[in-house]
């Protein structure tokens, strides 16, 4: 079961990275 929290753990963390980095790089490629 320890693997499967971390595939949990580890989709859930570069989700919202993710989003984060790609809302950044938008935001200076619209600039």
């Amino acid at each position: 079961m320890p693997k499967q929290n971390k595939a949990y753990k580890f989709r859930l963390y570069p989700t919202e990275e993710q989003a984060h980095l790609i809302r950044k790089t938008f935001g200076c490629v619209r600039f």
